[in-house]
């Protein structure tokens, strides 16, 4: 797998062409994840789910570099019809298409690019997608104004891809009093490939997120789901999570609640047929006083399928009134 990364990270230089700095820093997560590889049954937060072992049983000459380096065309019927709402697409990872008509441009600010400020963490997957990621969207959603229809990703994989490893980032900041519903969902029509995602929130004070994850179209995919919000002064995060589709997948959220009176609200729903092995793993970290958390997760497994939830509640010792 060493040599096969090496191969494929070239290509990706090739194609993308970036900056000095841009190269340096995906050689420094390329090496983190040479160092440590795919996450395994040893590691804690793995210790239900070895992804190294699910894929290599799964996926066949896996491999880190998506030939499809152009946005394919897509089936519009994956629509939502008669729902009005803004649209970002990935197919196979790539950006097909940017649509924000239903808002005022002057209040959301987005960058598409593949240069971006690296995020430190110990997860070998996060490092694996700072090293191979192809696109990078930063969205900004400027002070005091809320989008006027929600936002849907359109996640659309097709036939083209199979074996491969799809890497992709979007970063949201949500400035003072502004708010966002955003709407995640996944259409795979490929098979047998690893996709690894990466979203970061920052949201800054009295600012509202609710986030909807919907992985419902059953699929021989294994896909990795991490979220990281940051809350600060009496803002909010809702989350939901509909877990149906996929042949494997983990959501993992990290929420840090920074200031006063943030809040963080996960609900999440396991629905699982033959053997497919879903996880929801959650970390909140209460690190200011009077901040407030709630989650509520339920599975129903059928066949020999496996659910699995983890969830982990750190409360600092200057959190009182948690």
């Amino acid at each position: 797998m060493k040599e096969q990364l090496k191969i494929d990270f070239d290509k990706v230089i090739k194609n993308l062409k970036p900056s000095k700095k841009d190269i340096e820093l995906r050689k420094k997560n390329l090496n983190q994840f040479i160092e440590n590889g795919f996450p395994n049954k040893r590691i804690e937060d793995w210790k239900f789910s070895d992804l190294n072992q699910i894929i290599s049983s799964n996926i066949k000459e896996l491999k880190f570099f998506n030939n499809e380096t152009k946005p394919n065309k897509f089936d519009k019927s994956i629509f939502i019809s008669n729902f009005d709402h803004n649209k970002i697409i990935f197919v196979n990872g790539l950006i097909s298409k940017i649509d924000f008509n239903y808002e005022e441009k002057s209040k959301i600010e987005i960058i598409d690019t593949h240069e971006a400020e690296g995020f430190n963490s110990k997860n070998s997957l996060v490092s694996l997608n700072n090293a191979f990621k192809f696109h990078y969207i930063k969205l900004t959603i400027k002070e005091n104004y809320s989008l006027n229809k929600p936002l849907i990703i359109y996640n659309v994989t097709n036939n083209k891809l199979k074996s491969n490893t799809i890497n992709q980032r979007v970063d949201f900041i949500l400035k003072k009093n502004s708010s966002i519903k955003l709407i995640n969902l996944f259409d795979d029509n490929s098979t047998n490939n690893f996709i690894n995602i990466n979203y970061q929130f920052k949201i800054e004070k009295d600012a509202i997120l609710k986030n909807y994850i919907v992985d419902h179209k059953l699929n021989s995919n294994i896909r990795y789901f991490f979220n990281n919000i940051n809350l600060e002064h009496n803002s909010i995060a809702e989350t939901f999570i509909f877990s149906v589709g996929s042949k494997f997948i983990k959501n993992e959220i990290n929420c840090n609640l920074n200031d006063q009176y943030s809040s963080a609200f996960i609900n999440g729903i396991i629905n699982l047929t033959d053997d497919q092995h879903h996880e929801i793993k959650t970390n909140i970290n209460h690190l200011a006083e009077n901040t407030k958390s709630y989650q509520l997760i339920k599975s129903v497994l059928n066949d020999s399928s496996k659910g699995v939830y983890q969830g982990k509640i750190f409360v600092n010792s200057k959190a009182q009134k948690t």
